[in-house]
């Protein structure tokens, strides 16, 4: 096992206040996993990385890294920052200005914990994760003469160099601007992932977790939210938080209307009318309340000038209230009696005449996701 933390509790306290950061945070990910700590800000997840590397201590729980326990409140335990076995990717770099880029991936190899004597083991492994960071020919250039992505991945090869059990990534991309951030995040994931090293990476980018992640943690209020691949947090979220954080717009509060289980679908009843969905694994009664999940990509689409007199499964005709054109995509924002949201659906730019006053959108039945309430 590659990072296991069982019941997390953080609490603060300042006088008679008591806050808790984190709120019994469990999880467990295999060697060499790619995990996504993901949520709004103040959620809990810087936090819960500082305790990983043991820069603030948990008020109760366990820590342990590849089998080696390096916090546990009942057994007295707490291992130092400098003896886990980790290395840190920060936000702001964190090179050493006066030093070359050489120096800065030296450094950590002459001074840490596991230093070296070895002068040609040494300069090996400055030259090869250098090399894996595509910095060889700036290995003598003085450290902030770099560009930002340059000086990343000088922290990051000043990470890999060490062969940590367990990396930490704190938001290490924020500084960089979108084309750069889209370049780094394929090259932090394919040197880490190539390295076989456990990574643990804190964002609030929902794209850059989903693009990144092996493993997606969605935090809330110190609390876990959902945990599951990138493709199930996405199409598939348990909780209205997570489909809201996700971008999901499309959240309709139904009503179960019927269950028909030899046919293995389920009928709902919204504002729009009818919705039939296939069952999902949690179980739902004639009666039952729940929040329907219609992404904006699924919508398919046919255009009508005029009202349509007949609709098949799942087909609604409506107003369009609005059509902001996205370059590969058209965003029809729609209206519908009884919705507290307008409908918003992605379809082809090239579909929608400029005189459509109306549309017929459909969603197939085996898109539907539903939240039981």
């Amino acid at each position: 096992m590659g990072l296991e933390v069982s019941n997390l509790v953080k609490i603060y306290s300042r006088r008679n206040e008591h806050h808790t950061a984190l709120d019994g945070v469990s999880f467990s990910a295999p060697a060499g996993a790619f995990v996504t700590l993901l949520g709004p800000s103040g959620c809990g997840k810087s936090t819960l990385l500082n305790m990983l590397a043991g820069l603030d201590k948990p008020t109760s729980g366990k820590i342990a890294i590849n089998s080696t326990v390096v916090y546990d409140s009942d057994a007295g335990a707490f291992v130092a920052p400098g003896k886990r076995d980790i290395s840190m990717v920060f936000q702001s770099y964190a090179i050493w200005p006066h030093m070359t880029v050489r120096e800065n991936v030296a450094f950590p190899l002459l001074n840490g914990r596991k230093k070296s004597t070895d002068r040609k083991l040494l300069e090996k492994a400055i030259d090869t994760a250098l090399e894996k960071v595509h910095l060889s020919s700036f290995a003598d250039r003085p450290a902030p003469l770099l560009s930002g992505g340059q000086q990343q991945r000088v922290s990051l090869a000043r990470a890999i160099a060490q062969s940590p059990k367990l990396i930490l990534l704190d938001e290490p991309l924020s500084n960089l601007d979108a084309n750069l951030r889209d370049v780094m995040q394929k090259e932090i994931r394919n040197i880490v992932s190539g390295e076989g090293i456990t990574a643990v990476y804190v964002t609030h980018d929902q794209k850059e977790a989903l693009a990144m992640s092996d493993v997606i943690i969605v935090l809330k209020d110190g609390h876990i939210e959902q945990i599951g691949s990138p493709n199930q947090i996405y199409y598939r979220p348990q909780t209205k938080f997570v489909a809201q954080f996700m971008g999901a717009p499309n959240l309709i509060a139904a009503k179960v209307r019927d269950v028909k289980k030899e046919s293995g679908q389920v009928v709902f009843e919204c504002a729009l009318g009818h919705v039939f969905a296939m069952l999902q694994e949690e179980s739902v009664s004639v009666g039952d309340d729940v929040t329907l999940v219609l992404r904006q990509e699924d919508f398919e689409v046919s255009v009508y000038t005029t009202e349509k007199s007949s609709f098949g499964v799942n087909e609604y005709l409506l107003p369009i209230k609005k059509a902001v054109f996205l370059g590969e995509k058209m965003e029809l924002i729609c209206a519908a009696e009884g919705l507290k949201e307008p409908l918003s659906a992605y379809v082809n730019a090239r579909l929608v005449p400029a005189e459509a006053r109306h549309v017929c959108l459909y969603y197939p039945p085996s898109s539907v996701h539903y939240i039981k309430e």
